[in-house]
Order: C-alpha cells, then structure tokens, then sequence
C-alpha cells in the first residue's frame, strides 16, 4: 500500500480534482523521482479538510501497541506522517522518506539504521 500526500486547500483545482485525475498527478510525481512505475490496482480518495489529529488521552499506548505489531511484520516498513503517526511539517516527512531509503541497502533493510532514524525523528517539533 502506498499512500500519497497531496497538499492543496479546499475549493482549489487539487481539491476538485477527479480521482483518475489525482491518480494522473500521483503517478507523474513518483515517476519524475526515478522510481519503478506504479502498477496501482486500485485507487481511493479521501479529501480531508484537516488533517492534524485532536489526540484522545491514552492514544499513546494505543500507538504503543500498534507500531509493535507493524515493527515485527517481516518485509515492511512504515514511515512518513501517516505511518509513523507523526504530524510533521512536509520537511520532516520529506527527512523520514531519505532515511528509509537510506536504510535500504544490496543487502537488505538495515533495521539497526532504521531504528536510529525513528529514534530523531521523535525529536521533531512542529514548526508554524
């Protein structure tokens, strides 16, 4: 699964963009990294006016338990905002994406690297 972040406002043209559409400007973003095409099976779009959470008490733990079960399935990775539950500004989550890519190596993940990167990536403040 592969989730794409597309900024824009309500109202504007992203906004009222058709699915194929949005699909159209994903796939052309991810192309022009050099990437591998995505061979997308299916699509789905959800607009979200606002994105940041209100956290309920005890969300945390909740996490807690979460990211363990995501950390111990082989062959996966989570990152990014909406993988690592972290409401960054775009250049945190840009610096998330380079570490895991730096992670990847002809060998393999390497966790010991992985795990690094998330432990500064809680360090991150968000910045107005």
């Amino acid at each position: 699964m592969l989730c794409v972040e597309i900024p824009c406002a309500v109202g504007d043209a992203i906004w009222r963009a058709d699915d194929d559409g949005l699909r159209a400007l994903a796939e052309d973003a991810l192309a022009a990294t050099g990437l591998p095409p995505v061979r997308a099976i299916e699509v789905a779009v959800r607009r979200l006016p606002r994105v940041y959470p209100i956290y309920e008490l005890g969300y945390d733990l909740h996490l807690a338990g979460l990211d363990a079960w995501a950390v111990a399935l082989p062959r996966i990775t989570t990152f990014g905002r909406l993988g690592l539950f972290a409401h960054d500004n775009t250049h945190h989550a840009m610096a998330m994406a380079y570490a895991a890519v730096d992670a990847l190596g002809p060998g393999g993940f390497d966790t010991t690297e992985w795990h690094a990167a998330r432990r500064r990536f809680a360090e991150h403040v968000v910045e107005d």
